[in-house]
């Protein structure tokens, strides 16, 4: 698991407590302790050492700002303290930061709360192979080696419609043995143990759920029998990967609405599901372009800018404009974007529309 920019807050009470926060703070980046004091424990830093800070306030107080500020947060301390202590904040595992639970000598490390999307189960993973523990992992997938709806999500970054329901219902039908047909359209490395993968959409009709992999807007075109909408609520569960960017250069003062159609027609030409959008980038000088950053806020995609000299670096791989180089900078704004999002895996280049330049990438999964 790569630990990097992860944030974990390591909470101890006790002498030992702190002697083995201080071991895995040691050995994981982005990592802080919090050593709470009291007067029955009366704990001491012996050195000021970065990251670690001596908390004088109540255990209650703290886990309040660490439920906010933290991903992760691991307890070094019995397991019915914690309970107690986190139960005022707890409200969805969606939501929630992943608990997790050791005793002082670091024998026993417990996933305890959001396992899946929170990454408890992989945390409690890594941190029991740098100390030689003892992972708990109790999430019903797991303990029966299947893979579940939520982490199959989590991993491609996808986009499920009526998320929570789905996920419920998808992993009681695999704890409980019963058949879920997964249907992968495109090269997704996903965790299928437990779905039965389905070599072709004609074989949807044989299962009462199939769990559709797609970033395709119109994905069923290709069934040579007809399916109705509401066939399609019911036994359909399409997942969505985020892994579409948009590359963009544009005219000063661009409408938001003539950029959002130009996109549209675009997405639409290419079977492409608005969706399935993760990033949309441009030229830095358009940071405060509003056709932009209105797109990327309706698409809920983050809007990334780029330097000259970032894009320079790419842009002889395209079309070059002498009109474009002289007015930002660049031969060419919408391709070496998405090159550079994608990491070179251009899938449509540029398409001009009303002095709007558009080209799409696809990140790999």
């Amino acid at each position: 698991m790569n630990t990097e920019n992860k944030n974990l807050a390591i909470v101890c009470i006790t002498e030992n407590g702190k002697n083995l926060a201080l071991k895995i703070n040691s050995l994981i980046k982005q990592s802080h302790v919090y050593i709470v004091k009291n007067k029955k424990n009366n704990l001491k830093l012996d050195t000021k050492k970065e990251n670690v800070f001596l908390i004088e306030e109540k255990l209650s107080e703290l886990v309040q700002k660490l439920f906010i500020e933290y991903d992760y947060i691991l307890f070094i301390m019995a397991t019915g303290i914690v309970v107690r202590i986190i139960a005022p904040h707890v409200q969805s595992k969606f939501s929630d930061p992943a608990i997790i639970v050791t005793d002082e000598k670091g024998m026993n490390i417990i996933s305890l709360l959001s396992g899946h999307m929170g990454g408890a189960n992989e945390m409690t993973n890594y941190i029991s192979g740098l100390i030689n523990a003892n992972p708990v992992i109790t999430t019903a997938t797991d303990v029966n080696k299947k893979s579940s709806l939520d982490m199959i999500a989590k991993k491609l970054d996808a986009h499920i419609d009526n998320f929570r329901d789905n996920v419920k219902d998808v992993n009681a039908m695999i704890v409980n043995n019963q058949e879920v047909g997964i249907y992968i359209d495109g090269k997704y490395e996903v965790d299928t143990r437990g779905f039965k993968v389905l070599q072709s959409l004609e074989e949807i009709k044989n299962f009462d759920k199939v769990v559709v992999i797609s970033h395709k807007n119109k994905v069923f075109d290709s069934i040579k029998y007809k399916l109705d909408k509401a066939y399609l609520k019911e036994k359909i569960i399409k997942v969505i990967p985020k892994d579409i960017v948009i590359g963009i250069g544009c005219r000063r003062n661009t409408e938001s609405q003539l950029l959002q159609e130009s996109l549209n027609n675009l997405l639409q030409q290419y079977n492409i599901d608005s969706k399935a959008i993760k990033n949309i980038g441009s030229i830095d000088i358009k940071y405060d372009e509003k056709a932009i950053i209105d797109l990327a806020n309706y698409y809920d995609a983050d809007f990334k800018t780029f330097s000259a000299e970032e894009i320079s670096k790419v842009d002889y791989l395209y079309d070059k404009s002498e009109f474009v180089k002289k007015n930002v900078g660049v031969y060419c704004v919408a391709e070496p974007v998405a090159h550079i999002l994608s990491s070179g895996n251009l899938i449509i280049k540029k398409h001009k529309f009303k002095g709007i330049t558009i080209s799409v990438g696809r990140v790999t999964k």
